[in-house]
């Protein structure tokens, strides 16, 4: 019987068959991996959301219709409307997937903001009903009542707040009403504590909208550590707004 031959074969060809391997291949392997979206999370609750935002652009060519990075677009829109619309698309388009129901959640804290309450209310109760083991669905939501329907709370908390006054860009939005009693209302609440607040009107489709906005800041990152401030004192939900 004839023995085979056996074939060796040069390291140098095969060095330069590895070189020739396309470049893209490799990209393309790594693009094969879910982002970490919980990790740039936690950089932009820690004061770093202009790294991540850096990142965005890059992540969103890589990981297109991806549900977590579409959500970390979201967290990173300065405005409110438009963040909404990425929030409800995850919604719409990805019921199954693990930021779904922190997408409602945000659709809560968003229309409760402007003062849509039985909007917020149909959210929450949204995230209750298709998923009743996130922990969101466990918190003690805010009622959706317009203060003036409330009856008089506590006392306000005696610790004075201050907010320094900036030549700024961004501001906290803790409230939007209707009826501009409700706006002065809460106004008058932060002042008290020596907040800077003030009532910014707007009028769509013929519909009277009065926003309270606290506070002057020059980033949105130092507006967004400010919310977290509102949420402890106040037990207010609040979204950081551009002037």
């Amino acid at each position: 019987m004839r023995t085979p031959k056996l074939i060796t074969v040069s390291p140098w060809i095969l060095l330069v068959a590895l070189m020739l391997v396309p470049a893209d291949l490799y990209a393309q392997t790594d693009r094969m991996k879910e982002p970490d979206i919980q990790r740039r999370l936690e950089m932009i609750e820690h004061g770093e959301a202009e790294a991540v935002r850096a990142e965005l652009p890059t992540l969103i060519t890589n990981y297109q219709n991806n549900p977590g990075v579409l959500y970390l677009q979201a967290v990173l829109t300065t405005d409110g409307a438009e963040a909404a619309k990425i929030y409800q698309s995850i919604v719409d388009n990805f019921p199954e997937n693990e930021w779904a129901d922190d997408a409602i959640y945000k659709l809560y804290q968003y229309y409760y903001s402007i003062g849509l309450y039985k909007t917020a209310d149909q959210k929450m109760q949204q995230l209750k009903r298709d998923y009743p083991f996130s922990s969101y669905a466990t918190k003690e939501g805010i009622q959706p009542t317009p203060l003036a329907e409330k009856e008089e709370q506590a006392a306000p908390v005696k610790e004075p707040g201050t907010v320094k006054k900036y030549a700024s860009t961004f501001t906290v939005q803790v409230g939007a009403f209707s009826a501009l009693q409700n706006a002065e209302e809460l106004k008058s609440r932060f002042e008290k504590e020596n907040y800077v607040c003030n009532i910014f009107t707007v009028v769509t489709d013929g519909r009277k909208l009065h926003k309270v906005w606290v506070g002057e800041f020059e980033t949105y990152d130092e507006a967004k550590r400010f919310t977290s401030e509102i949420k402890k004192k106040f037990n207010l939900e609040s979204i950081v707004v551009s002037r």
